[in-house]
């Protein structure tokens, strides 16, 4: 708290306002979007009928200026980072195509190892068959504890058959600051 002093002047007190306001400023929401620039529709990723593979996203580009000044980044090029108590929503944006006549679904999840099963599994169907491109829209609130903020959390996809994936977006965002 500021002492009042008739003696201060306008500049003096605007500068200790300004102080008080700046100490009383926490920002504990935040964002960032990683776009992976590596997998294109012309260059996909290939997921391959029935195997459990972690979906890239080489952070080709990068935006970090809405992070909250605690956190290093939300994402490091491999795992989802947490920090233990904290809320994420974490939306995954990519297209899809079925190249298989048998594909009809694809599986996202996160595993945070440990011992963990995996974590907000959501199964995206292919109504429109081989070879129509599916926009993938996937955005689950989670939170994070110990063994997440150890391991961070790593994106998987599986599908029932052959699928390209590409133009993969991460945006995360903090929604509460553990307590």
């Amino acid at each position: 708290m500021v002492d009042y002093n008739s003696a201060y002047t306008g500049p003096q007190i605007d500068a200790a306002i300004a102080k008080a306001n700046t100490s009383l400023q926490v920002i504990d929401t935040g964002w960032g979007d990683y776009v992976d620039t590596l997998y294109t529709s012309g260059s996909p990723f290939l997921v391959s009928a029935d195997t459990s593979t972690v979906l890239p996203n080489n952070k080709g580009t990068v935006i970090e200026t809405q992070k909250p000044a605690d956190v290093t980044t939300f994402y490091n090029g491999t795992t989802i980072t947490g920090r233990n108590g904290d809320g994420l929503l974490v939306t995954i944006d990519a297209l899809l195509l079925p190249t298989g006549a048998g594909t009809t679904f694809v599986e996202l999840w996160f595993d945070i190892g440990g011992g963990f099963p995996p974590l907000y599994k959501r199964i995206i169907t292919f109504p429109k068959g081989i070879g129509v491109e599916r926009p993938l829209n996937y955005t689950t609130a989670a939170y994070t504890l110990d063994t997440w903020e150890a391991n961070g959390a790593t994106v998987y996809i599986r599908s029932d058959g052959p699928v390209s994936v590409y133009d993969i977006r991460f945006v995360i965002t903090r929604t509460h600051k553990a307590v």
